[in-house]
């Protein structure tokens, strides 16, 4: 069964349609929700544009089904404010609305009801309020510089421990935390300039040996491993390192690229082995469940049957645009999302 991960790399606070394109991106697609998955929602949320085209002043909802966008919120003010994070499901959305002025700044926790259309304000902060879904534990996260709660269905809970921490963007070492079903931390780690990619669990480290001749000693680790039974699998990018440190996956240029890899693991024995090598980066991998991983190559979706090597195409995308292609999985639904135009270029289920 597919298990749940956890990322521990980069801040937290990383977080409409027509041909009008506003950017050209010169970064690859990347994956911004990992999968397919376990999750049971419909809907796909997502910011809107201020007339230039540079802050994020509104908020809809991309039904998967009817496959409509639905607004949600838009700012009263834009020159002073943005919304700068939100996280949903089918019940409802949490979004955070930031005032800027010359001498303060003003943050603002709000919870949309989806069931009952009511808007209730839950939180206000003079600095930033991060929200997100902690996916080792299923629950909504809050934070703020120094609180931390636990969110449900617009109510929120506080915690004990002092608020949110990260990592510089440009980082010389990355970690990914998983879970497994008897409760075992496995932490992935990989350094800058290190050679070997590891696994620690109760305090003992082993290197994942099939990926020590990848050529790696420049690349990280990200969000998309999940736990199998005993096997832990996931996409590694083996990248050229930028600015003196691991290059963001949502940062990586063409030639930044080498290729990317599937590897498994047995966090119990430490045999490890390659699952699928692209060679290149003209194919990327883009998800991966029970045996098989999805591709994205030359604009098609392509699931590739790790058991025989046979290949299924999905879906072709008609989509010309040339801004950041995201890939985000909700369930078994893939959802291609341009980044910089902010709207849905294809749903697709798998």
């Amino acid at each position: 069964m597919l298990k749940k991960f956890s990322l521990v790399f980069l801040l937290l606070l990383l977080m409409t349609t027509g041909c009008n394109l506003l950017f050209a991106s010169e970064n690859l697609p990347y994956i911004e929700a990992f999968g397919p998955n376990e999750i049971e929602c419909h809907s796909f949320y997502h910011y809107t544009f201020d007339d230039q085209g540079l802050n994020y002043i509104g908020l809809k909802r991309y039904d998967l089904v009817s496959e409509t966008d639905q607004d949600i919120y838009i700012v009263e003010n834009p020159e002073i404010q943005e919304l700068t994070g939100f996280y949903g499901d089918d019940d409802g959305v949490y979004y955070v609305v930031t005032t800027s002025q010359e001498q303060s700044k003003e943050s603002i926790l709000f919870y949309y009801d989806l069931n009952l259309g009511t808007m209730e304000e839950l939180l206000t902060d003079e600095n930033h309020i991060g929200v997100y879904k902690e996916s080792t534990t299923n629950e909504v996260m809050v934070k703020t510089k120094t609180q931390s709660y636990s969110a449900n269905k617009g109510t929120l809970q506080y915690l004990d421990d002092c608020g949110y921490t990260g990592r510089a963007e440009y980082s010389h070492e990355s970690n990914v935390e998983l879970v497994t079903d008897d409760g075992t931390m496995v932490e992935i780690n990989k350094e800058y300039k290190e050679r070997n990619f590891t696994y620690t669990i109760n305090g003992t480290t082993n290197v994942i040996t099939a990926l020590s001749d990848c050529g790696g000693s420049e690349s990280g680790v990200y969000r998309n491993f999940v736990i199998e039974g005993d096997n832990v699998v996931g996409i590694v990018q083996i990248t050229k390192g930028t600015q003196g440190g691991i290059t963001p996956t949502n940062c990586i240029p063409a030639n930044k690229l080498k290729k990317e890899v599937l590897v498994s693991f047995n966090y119990k024995t430490g045999e490890s082995e390659i699952l699928y090598n692209t060679k290149s980066n003209a194919i990327r991998i883009i998800g991966y469940s029970d045996g098989n991983v999805f591709l994205y190559k030359k604009g098609k979706i392509i699931c590739r049957h790790l058991n025989n090597g046979d290949e299924e195409e999905l879906y072709k995308l008609s989509y010309k645009g040339n801004g950041q292609l995201t890939f985000n999985w909700v369930g078994r639904n893939l959802v291609i999302f341009d980044e910089d135009n902010l709207q849905v270029v294809a749903n697709i289920k798998t």
